[in-house]
């Protein structure tokens, strides 16, 4: 997936399996029940049992069965944005670009097939469709997630070297949701591709809850303060990024780094 996509956010499912036990009529063993057959199931409780198989890295198994859910239930608006999301992470963008177009026209207030659909456009390089949903989304003054949205025409504003009108669309982002630690890591890296360093530094400091394990993310914040010449806090960065990542691109560069601080 590239950077286009990688802004999407799924929205799981919860799903609790129960084992039924039932105590034997003549003693005091128990049984587990039989287990229930596929087609069995209610279309609720395929749904769930797809989930289930999607968190536990079953993509396969879980669009089967969201497949048989659809047959008996093709009018769902709902069950097709999330057949929609199980094909897009599975890189299936055909699949998922119908499941969304067929989600909107059973549901034409359904924004969030809508943001989906315009990173499935992104991702296929249709980029002038991408940009049209994404704009259409963000005219539903009711869709609770707008951050999604302006961090994904953020990335499409950038892959087309719109920088200007990609920083506007990721500060938008994160003046809604000042938390949305992708977007701040986003906006400070294209805040340092523009050598907007000082802001750069700032966006990667708040955006640091999210990325404490990831030594480029490290690399990348000791890499601007080595240039704006503070060398304390580019140290610590630099030695976070070794500690987080050993032998790692990330490692080796801040070693170097490293040495010219030293």
């Amino acid at each position: 997936m590239d950077r286009r996509g990688a802004g999407i956010i799924c929205v799981a499912l919860t799903l609790v399996v129960a084992l039924v036990i039932v105590a034997a009529c003549g003693g005091g063993e128990s049984k587990k029940q039989p287990t229930t057959k596929p087609e069995e199931l209610s279309t609720q409780d395929k749904v769930r049992m797809a989930q289930s198989m999607l968190n536990a890295g079953r993509t396969g198994d879980a669009v089967e069965l969201l497949e048989q859910a659809l047959e008996e239930e093709p009018e769902s608006a709902q069950l097709q944005l999330f057949y929609g999301k199980i094909n897009f992470q599975a890189g299936k963008f055909a699949e998922a670009e119908q499941a969304f177009k067929k989600a909107i026209e059973l549901d034409p207030y359904l924004t969030d097939a809508r943001n989906f659909l315009g990173a499935t456009y992104a991702q296929q390089g249709n980029d002038a469709e991408a940009e049209q949903e994404y704009l259409t989304a963000l005219e539903d003054p009711a869709y609770t997630s707008p951050e999604m949205v302006y961090l994904n025409l953020g990335l499409l504003y950038s892959s087309q070297g719109r920088n200007l009108e990609a920083i506007e669309s990721l500060r938008n982002a994160v003046e809604i949701n000042p938390r949305f630690y992708k977007a701040h890591f986003e906006l400070a890296s294209l805040l340092d591709r523009e050598g907007n360093l000082d802001e750069a530094a700032r966006e990667y400091e708040v955006a640091t809850p999210g990325y404490r394990a990831v030594g480029e993310f490290h690399y990348r914040l000791g890499f601007v303060y080595f240039r704006l010449g503070d060398k304390g806090k580019a140290r610590d960065s630099l030695e976070r990024a070794i500690d987080v990542a050993p032998g790692s691109s990330s490692a080796a560069q801040a070693g170097e780094l490293l040495k010219m601080i030293e």
